[in-house]
């Protein structure tokens, strides 16, 4: 603490000691030369000029006042007033009254509006087709069947009851037989195709071939699958073991 105070005295003591040495050398060297003064002179700053006003001069020019001559008095026009209008006149017009009709019963009114009867047109009655030629066609487009036929030994073994027997089911078998053969398109010219099958005791068809061909595959296959589609028909009279029996199936044009 001590040496804090006494440090910042040293310094100015010796700053001070500087100055004094430096002025008596001063003064040795220069002993004639007197020391300069130093004058401050202080004056105060000019004060600000107040602006001058400007004058404005007015000058009066003489006016003349124009003469105005007299005007003639105004005499307001005569305002007619509207002539008044006569009342349109209003003629009142008369509505007839519409005498309320009379009440009128039911018969009356149908004999006042008669009702007319409303046209009917007529149905023509409808036109017949004649289908006897049509069914002609048909017939003749079906297949034909010609006689079945049997081995002769076997047929001549048969006694004469059981050939009569036998050939009234032959005659029935034919006609089961074209109707399991679907109809076939009719062709440029008939057709006939042979075919061999075997008839069982119990009346079963098997075996079904073609042995003499139409020409005409489709129709061909068509008795084939006929006669695999009846499969059976009844018991043939007097047959006692299975037959070969061929047929010949036509369709005429």
């Amino acid at each position: 603490m001590y040496f804090d105070q006494k440090g910042p005295l040293i310094f100015s003591a010796s700053i001070h000691f500087a100055v004094v040495v430096f002025f008596l050398i001063k003064s040795m060297v220069n002993p004639d030369k007197p020391p300069e003064e130093l004058i401050f002179i202080l004056s105060a700053p000019p004060s600000a000029a107040e602006p001058e006003e400007p004058t404005i001069e007015y000058t009066s020019d003489p006016f003349e006042i124009p003469d105005i001559p007299d005007l003639p008095p105004v005499i307001p026009e005569a305002i007619e007033p509207p002539a008044e209008q006569e009342p349109e006149l209003v003629i009142p017009v008369e509505i007839e009254s519409k005498p309320k009709p009379k009440p009128t019963s039911y018969k009356d009114f149908i004999k006042e509006t008669p009702i007319e009867p409303q046209k009917i047109p007529k149905r023509q009655p409808p036109k017949r087709i004649d289908l006897s030629n049509e069914i002609d066609r048909l017939k003749k487009n079906l297949p034909q069947p010609s006689e079945i036929s049997m081995p002769s030994t076997e047929w001549n073994e048969l006694s004469n009851v059981n050939q009569d027997a036998l050939s009234d089911y032959f005659a029935s078998l034919k006609q089961a037989i074209l109707q399991a053969i679907e109809a076939h398109p009719m062709t440029a010219k008939p057709l006939r195709t042979k075919v061999q099958f075997n008839l069982a005791p119990n009346g079963g068809l098997s075996g079904a071939i073609i042995i003499s061909g139409s020409g005409d595959a489709v129709f061909d296959r068509k008795v084939i699958e006929g006669l695999r589609r009846l499969k059976r028909y009844g018991s043939p009279p007097g047959l006692t073991g299975a037959e070969s029996l061929t047929m010949t199936i036509n369709q005429i044009e």
